[in-house]
């Protein structure tokens, strides 16, 4: 039944405590519907390259989501409760197949070989199939057009790189480093996985990533202006709470074993915020 598929669906965006459902929660109940099977879906592909150990049985389980994407684009059966969601979001909102394919690529980049001091432009192929596809299947969501696209890619981007800082000791014990090569070349610093935690530099080059969020943050600022801010205002909460996020680690010295969060009472006061002003 599609009303118990919704509500196993709304159970794994609940479950996962992300301030994604916050954010969402604000939307129309079809819109809304349609971005928790989106993020529903991200979440397992996400636990499939994160959670699993087995290298081969996560290529495996990537490619056969790559193969249910198909199903619901080519209307054959489907079995999941987060295939049928997706389904009804697809046809609803007209999303695109490539936009998954990415999403499902960027944790396969994870799967096949755990990500360690890329070169810049591979991270940055990595964000913009992980973070910026989610926005463009968002942005569809929320009924903006091709010519809207800067303003998801410059927030997927902020907030992928607001990650990596956030996650970086959580992603050093999965043997990951998700800091660009290129950062390490500047600062002499060596690519050693195990000896990085304790560079004195590090806080140097972790201060260089939140400076690039920070201006694509400031660039989704500007094109969030030529919008209506009505289309926008889940993307703006959760942008808000990225920015807080944000701004507890930006010039300031960083506690990398200690994951910066926002508490309840936070979430609450930016989501009042923004229905004063809304």
């Amino acid at each position: 039944m599609k009303i118990d598929d919704q509500i196993e669906v709304k159970k794994i965006v609940k479950k996962s405590g992300s301030s994604f459902f916050w954010g969402m929660n604000v939307l129309d109940s079809e819109k809304k519907r349609a971005m928790f099977a989106i993020y529903a879906f991200c979440r397992i592909v996400d636990d499939i390259a994160d959670e699993i150990k087995n290298k081969r049985l996560k290529i495996e389980k990537l490619k056969s989501w790559k193969k249910k994407i198909n199903n619901i684009f080519e209307s054959r059966k489907l079995k999941s409760c987060i295939e049928k969601e997706l389904k009804i979001a697809v046809e609803k909102f007209q999303l695109e197949r490539l936009d998954f394919y990415a999403i499902i690529d960027g944790m396969m980049m994870d799967a096949k070989s755990d990500i360690k001091f890329p070169k810049k432009k591979n991270l940055e192929l990595y964000c913009d199939r992980v973070a910026v596809a989610v926005g463009y299947l968002s942005i569809r969501i929320f009924g903006l057009s091709e010519k809207e696209k800067k303003y998801a890619f410059y927030l997927g981007r902020a907030f992928q790189l607001t990650n990596i800082v956030r996650d970086f000791y959580e992603d050093l014990k999965r043997g990951r480093c998700y800091i660009a090569s290129e950062y390490l070349s500047i600062y002499g610093v060596e690519k050693n996985i195990k000896t990085i935690k304790h560079d004195p530099k590090l806080q140097n080059i972790l201060q260089d990533i939140l400076y690039e969020a920070n201006i694509f943050f400031e660039k989704s600022n500007i094109e969030a202006n030529k919008i209506s801010k009505k289309h926008i205002i889940a993307s703006e909460i959760m942008k808000t709470f990225y920015k807080a996020i944000h701004r507890k680690m930006f010039k300031k010295k960083i506690d990398i074993e200690k994951k910066i969060k926002l508490n309840y009472f936070q979430k609450i006061y930016i989501l009042v915020l923004f229905a004063v002003r809304y």
